[in-house]
């Protein structure tokens, strides 16, 4: 009992809300679009269709496994359960680092777009340092109440979020009706042709992070085989159709014109403020819940993941504990808010004496701490697609469908080998240059880490008796 979450609190619509939440499609297009579109053009859409199919894709191999196998650990148990323990303990150790490293660049946004906006709003400048703290703290406080409370609050976030942002989307296409065409949908308008495409891909599967949250909160949800398929199928087409509406009304809005685009650190603002007019605030306001739900639910997910890992003993096996009144992992929770600021704050030190960009805004520390992150999840999503067929041939042949377990994870496979092309070509800026080689050190030093971990336990266990 003592290591158990509580069961029966989630539904199909539960899950959807959360993964929608933690998919942020607030924050992430505030954030990404732009620079989607630097790399693709006005036909950036078009990259931001390429991305929904390889999420797709990823989604449907979490979902099959979910099938056969719902757990928290999520990842973690996929590729313990296809390529064995020793795998499923350097995946665990990549969530721990990869997973809590880009919720570290939520937690920094979280004070510094609430920052950024009482600057726009007073014309007075507070720290957003002491922002991120109080906020992420009140977000851990409601995490560790439970998973009903703290879905419910991200469902109302997500509802005020998607909202406001289609009503500005109604708003510029109904007052440039005239102007209206398909031409950010046409391949002669994405940049480059294929490179620029392939240059924004990252990016644009970026976005669409946190469609992975339903498979963490299995055991939390009523009928898991069939609430967390759903739940995927469902938040990662509404991401998609949001991202998609949202890219054409801000190029309509912007004249499909690149050179806006480009003089606009946040084109989706930009359009706001024009369609709004005195009730522009309220884009701005939705940023601010936008972060908080992603937050919320981000983290909600992770710590589930990094519960079983230490129920499991891949981790330290106090993240295992659950609280004794509301069973939540709140020690797995503690841990993730915790070492989120402990690295905003190293980080922050690192730029000040030079050795970062030199940037210590908000939106620069988010995007450095995103990127490095997200190259991490990518390493966990091939592994997972791996583990699939793996683990349906030697567990659940009974099971075995070519399509879904063998053909599916191979084309997942094939979509990642893009991103990780691009993450790896020269000519990146420092220091995201650096972060692709740091990533595959620490996919080295995990599996390092667990071998010699191995050789330990099997000098501890002495030769085998006769």
């Amino acid at each position: 009992m003592a290591d158990e979450l509580l069961a029966d609190q989630l539904g199909t619509t539960d899950l959807t809300v959360s993964t929608i939440a933690n998919i942020g499609p607030g924050i992430d297009f505030y954030f990404g679009f732009a620079l989607i579109a630097v790399s693709a053009g006005t036909g950036a859409p078009l990259t931001i269709v390429a991305a929904a199919i390889a999420v797709g894709l990823l989604g449907m191999v979490a979902a099959a496994f979910t099938r056969l196998e719902p757990s928290a650990g999520s990842f973690i148990a996929f590729v313990e359960s296809g390529l064995g323990r020793r795998a499923g303990e350097v995946t665990a150790i990549l969530v721990a680092i990869g997973y809590t490293i880009a919720m570290a660049g939520v937690v920094t946004m979280s004070g510094g777009f609430l920052a950024d906006s009482l600057e726009r709003a007073s014309g007075v400048s507070i720290p957003w340092g002491p922002l991120t703290v109080a906020l992420s703290l009140l977000a851990l406080w409601l995490m560790i109440r439970g998973v009903k409370l703290s879905t419910r609050v991200v469902g109302a976030a997500v509802a005020l979020q998607v909202g406001v942002m289609v009503v500005v989307c109604a708003i510029v296409l109904v007052e440039h009706r005239a102007s209206l065409t398909l031409d950010p949908f046409r391949w002669s308008n994405v940049t480059g042709g294929l490179a620029g495409m392939s240059a924004g891909f990252p990016l644009a599967m970026y976005m669409f992070i946190g469609w992975e949250n339903g498979p963490a909160l299995a055991e939390e949800t009523r009928d898991a085989r069939r609430a967390v398929p759903r739940a995927l199928a469902i938040s990662i087409a509404a991401a998609a159709i949001l991202f998609l509406l949202f890219a054409y009304a801000t190029l309509i809005g912007l004249h499909d014109s690149t050179r806006h685009l480009e003089r606009s650190s946040i084109p989706f603002l930009t359009v706001a403020d024009a369609a709004l007019g005195p009730a522009a605030s309220l884009a701005w306001i939705v940023g601010i819940v936008s972060v908080l739900a992603t937050l919320v639910a981000g983290t909600t997910s992770q710590s589930r993941m990094l519960f079983d890992a230490g129920r499991e003993h891949f981790l330290p096996a106090q993240l295992g504990r659950v609280h004794r009144i509301h069973r939540t992992p709140a020690t797995a929770l503690t841990t993730i808010i915790l070492t989120s600021l402990a690295l905003i704050g190293v980080w922050a030190v690192a730029h000040l004496i030079g050795t970062g960009t030199g940037a210590m805004n908000a939106v620069g520390l988010y995007a450095e701490f995103s990127t490095f992150g997200t190259i991490l999840i990518f390493f966990i999503y091939g592994l997972s697609a791996l583990s699939l067929p793996l683990f349906v041939w030697r567990s659940k042949r009974a099971h075995l469908s070519w399509w879904r377990h063998l053909a599916i994870p191979s084309l997942a496979l094939c979509a990642l080998v893009v991103p990780f092309v691009e993450l790896f070509s020269p000519g990146q800026p420092a220091p995201y240059d650096l972060f692709p080689y740091l990533a595959l050190a620490t996919v080295l030093g995990a599996s390092g880490l667990t071998w010699a971990r191995a050789l330990v336990n099997r000098g501890r266990a002495g030769p085998p008796s006769r």
